[in-house]
């Protein structure tokens, strides 16, 4: 059994402590299997005072996804914002994503775990969230093909196969930590996936120089 955590060996707000819990315990156990009281004695408080913080389980629920979500969509806006060209800010999104994944053990296995359960946040106002950071996703790369910097195909497909490919070594982390034989999450693991990510997604990508 986990031991409660203890509220004074973490300085973070009793909000962030009760989201991070659940953040775990969610990506584990799925939304059925994950109970309030489970959040609860994780955290080392009463019930009652949990439903204080997040009046209902689908509340907790959505607060803690969409957590993981807005981390990831600031990260992400802010390379395709950032200066360069094209490309350099496609490289500044892939090393994005790969970082916020490997600070969050737990976020893309939420995510995955959350899309293929069809948990209540995505059928909520979270789904909304995700196509919007989806589709401006989309538009960066339509804006590199008019540029000539990308090569020409369904902005949507590339922009499927690249999240996919990025998501799914964090997600898997047991499989992966048994067939490379270290954690998802190790520091050397994380540089070898932002080189390795960098190089998939420019030859996916990148229109060759003629």
């Amino acid at each position: 059994m986990n031991a409660p955590i203890a509220t004074e060996h973490h300085p973070r707000a009793r909000k962030d402590e009760i989201l991070e819990v659940a953040t775990h315990l969610f990506a584990e156990r799925g939304y059925e299997g994950t109970s309030m009281n489970d959040v609860a004695e994780r955290v080392g408080m009463r019930k009652a005072s949990l439903f204080y913080h997040f009046v209902t389980k689908d509340t907790l629920y959505e607060a803690m996804l969409d957590r993981v979500l807005e981390r990831l969509s600031k990260a992400i806006a802010s390379a395709y914002a950032g200066g360069g060209c094209f490309t350099e800010r496609l490289l500044a999104a892939t090393d994005a994503v790969t970082t916020v994944l490997a600070e969050r053990p737990f976020a893309a296995r939420l995510l995955l775990r959350d899309a293929l359960d069809r948990g209540p946040a995505l059928r909520g106002r979270v789904l909304d969230a995700m196509m919007q950071s989806l589709e401006a996703g989309a538009a960066f790369i339509r804006a590199g093909q008019d540029a000539g910097e990308f090569v020409a195909g369904d902005a949507k497909q590339i922009l499927l196969t690249t999240l996919g490919a990025q998501l799914l070594p964090f997600a898997l982390g047991e499989v992966v930590q048994r067939y490379v034989g270290t954690s998802p999450f190790d520091p050397s693991f994380v540089a070898a996936r932002c080189a390795e990510a960098r190089k998939n997604v420019s030859k996916l990508l990148v229109a060759p120089i003629t």
